[in-house]
Formats: structure tokens, sequence, C-alpha cells
């Protein structure tokens, strides 16, 4: 395989190897207001890598008495509180001073809280990917069947007509008396 342009002259690339080939640009001539080290259109300034700081700088306050409403949250709050607390009465009852069972309740809690937000999610993608599919597969089956009553209808037209001439061939032949 030639990993060079064709030299035929057509400087449209091979669709198979446009990876390969540039195309060469339209020959443009410059206005009288720019020179051709000047770029025509301007191009946007680079936009500098998000921060950690940005992305807290732009919660803001009202964030935090939404929250509950944000989709799996409650389901994941309920969840955490149900954890952390049987974890942190479970770590006290077996022993451990209250300070340090308070501190698995905390962790058990959010940790519970994070894994159950983030199953309620990947559970609710898989929803809208198979609602999604459910209404392609409808759609196509719609189309389908009107192909299909669309194909039966003309069948039965020709069908029809198919008769009629039939009939008509008859009425015309020879008779008898």
């Amino acid at each position: 395989m030639s990993t060079q342009p064709p030299s035929s002259g057509n400087n449209s690339p091979d669709p198979t190897r446009s990876w390969l080939t540039t195309p060469t640009p339209p020959p443009t001539t410059p206005s009288p207001t720019t020179t051709p080290t000047t770029p025509t259109t301007p191009l946007p300034p680079p936009t500098p890598p998000a921060k950690i700081k940005d992305a807290i700088t732009a919660i803001k306050p009202a964030d935090f008495l939404t929250v509950h409403r944000s989709p799996c949250s409650q389901q994941g709050f309920l969840t955490g509180i149900g954890a952390g607390a049987g974890i942190g009465i479970l770590r006290w009852v077996i022993g451990l001073p209250a300070p340090r069972a308070a501190n698995w309740a905390v962790g058990t809690g959010a940790l519970a809280a994070l894994v159950q937000y983030e199953w309620c999610q990947y559970g609710r993608r898989a929803e809208r990917e198979k609602m999604v599919r459910m209404v392609e597969v409808y759609t196509a089956r719609q189309a389908r069947e009107k192909a299909e009553a669309e194909e039966r209808r003309a069948a039965e037209e020709r069908e029809r007509v198919r008769k009629e001439e039939e009939e008509e061939g008859r009425k015309r032949g020879w008779k008898f008396w």
C-alpha cells in the first residue's frame, strides 16, 4: 500500500487514506487591509485548565438548600444515614470508644451515600438508554407495519384491477348465441 498521495493531478484524497493526504487550501487574494502574515479570522484565546478553586467558587449557597431535590440524592442520603448509624452503633457495641465509632459511622455513611447515589445514577442512565432503544424499535416497527399495510393495499388494488380486466375480457369475448 502506498503512502504517497495520488499523483494523477486530482486533489481529491482517497477516502480510505484521507489521513495521509492533506487537501490544498483554495488560493486566496489578500485584501488591502490585511497582510498575508495576519490571520483573516481571529483565533479564540486558549482556555486555561479548570482548577478546584474555580469549581468551589461556582457553588452557590442556594445549592445547599436544593441538593435534596436532585435525582437520586435523597435515596443516597437515606442509605448513608442508615448504614452509618448501623455501623457506628455496631462498632460502639463491639467495644470501640464513642469518638472512633463516630468516625466509622461518618465514613461508612459517606461511602454508602456515594455508592447508592452512583448506583441510582447508573440505573437512570440504563433506563434512559432502554427508553431510547424502545423508541427506536417502536418507530422502526411502525414504519415496517406501515410499509406492509401499503404493500397489502397495493397488492389488493392490483388483484382488483386484474379481476376487472379479466371480467372485461370475458364480456368482450366471443359468445355462442
